[in-house]
């Protein structure tokens, strides 16, 4: 999946990628190796163009030892915000519910649920942003008059 993934990135012409995963200290460790592989069209430049900065969720970091929490944690790592790489995880709570109904399903049909489940998600999310700021605008508003 990861591979596949990155021929997306590859289209976007992205110069950095920050990888967040909760092992990545031991799964990065030989990963380009294993990239050969995989068929060609999955191959990515990782050692030109793009810069690939593999990072440990902050949830998870307390678990590793010293050394991996200081060279993979999102604290001191540039251009990654006050990120705490936890993101993907919190989908999963919602997507449980739907594990019932797909564990029967052939591959396609279970990824076009589970996609389905996914954007909807993301659409209650991006529709309820507005509404996360709109009493600090009324608020606002209504000050001025």
């Amino acid at each position: 999946m990861f591979f596949s993934s990155l021929t997306l990135a590859q289209l976007a012409e992205l110069s950095e990628i920050i990888v967040s995963y909760d092992i990545v200290c031991q799964w990065s460790i030989h990963i380009w190796e294993r990239m050969k592989a995989y068929p060609h069209w999955m191959h990515t430049d990782h050692a030109g163009v793009r810069s690939f900065h593999f990072l440990i969720p902050k949830f998870h970091l307390p678990a590793h030892i010293m050394v991996c929490q200081t060279v993979f944690s999102f604290n001191f790592n540039r251009h990654v915000g006050r990120t705490d790489g936890e993101a993907p995880e919190r989908g999963w709570s919602q997507i449980n519910v739907a594990a019932t109904s797909t564990a029967e399903m052939g591959p396609g049909n279970r990824r076009d649920t589970l996609d389905d489940h996914f954007g909807n998600g993301n659409w209650w999310k991006t529709t309820r942003m507005g509404m996360s700021s709109l009493p600090l605008f009324l608020s606002y508003s209504l000050n001025r008059l």
